[in-house]
């Protein structure tokens, strides 16, 4: 970034037309000055990220990636657009890599916990040793779906 701006330094772009400046070229191409205008502007509300056409029957799934972080658009069994992180709550792997057709649940593929459409954790297979699918401190009410 320039030295003589900063990403709250924006006193020459908000002059009057006759005399402002525009954007730092930094707010243009410099990675930190994305992240920074990001988190302040993208991170703080809502964003359109998808439209339900681009999931259109039950039980459709689309990986998705929105400011870096995978997400999961689909339909859920009773017709209701879904987004979610596309990441397993257990060990962080990606769900779903391409778009598919959910049939029954979203499984991950590295220790197949499974998740209902509607982003419930609805299954923890050996997770309290081998044939043992439940564990005391495994509470799936709060490991479901972000």
């Amino acid at each position: 970034m320039a030295k003589d701006h900063t990403i709250t330094d924006l006193s020459s772009v908000r002059r009057p037309v006759q005399t402002a400046n525009g954007l730092p070229n930094a707010h243009y191409v410099d990675p930190q000055v994305f992240e920074a205008e990001s988190k302040a502007v993208l991170h703080t509300s809502w964003a359109g990220l998808a439209v339900g056409a681009d999931v259109p029957e039950n039980g459709d799934a689309k990986p998705i990636e929105f400011l870096g972080i995978p997400l999961l658009l689909l339909r859920d069994k009773d017709g209701d657009v879904r987004v979610f992180q596309n990441i397993c709550r257990h060990r962080g792997m990606i769900l779903v890599d391409a778009p598919r057709k959910i049939e029954g649940a979203i499984r991950c593929p590295y220790h197949s916990w499974c998740y209902s459409t509607k982003g419930a954790l609805v299954s923890t297979p050996h997770v309290g040793g081998p044939g043992h699918n439940t564990h005391e401190n495994i509470v799936r009410d709060d490991l479901g779906l972000i």
